[in-house]
């Protein structure tokens, strides 16, 4: 269940969908686990209003899940 935001320097809670963006992330699965029971899990992530605007959650293997600045888009040349 979801309970606040993802970005750890927020502390926003949630409260409705319409307050933010939810990302939904496959992750491998524990290689201790039964692998061929559940290859794969599904987890849930908030950002809230605030924090999605320039916040982004993605999968690294090493690093699992992970909240990293969005991208600046590149200026187009004059």
């Amino acid at each position: 269940m979801i309970e606040k935001c993802a970005n750890s320097a927020c502390c926003a809670i949630f409260r409705r969908l319409r307050d933010g963006r939810v990302f939904i992330r496959e992750i491998e699965a524990d290689p201790t686990s039964d692998a061929k029971r559940q290859p794969r899990q599904i987890h849930y992530y908030w950002l809230c209003n605030s924090c999605c605007r320039r916040m982004t959650v993605i999968v690294e293997k090493e690093k699992g899940i992970r909240v990293v600045p969005l991208p600046t888009p590149a200026r187009a040349a004059s």
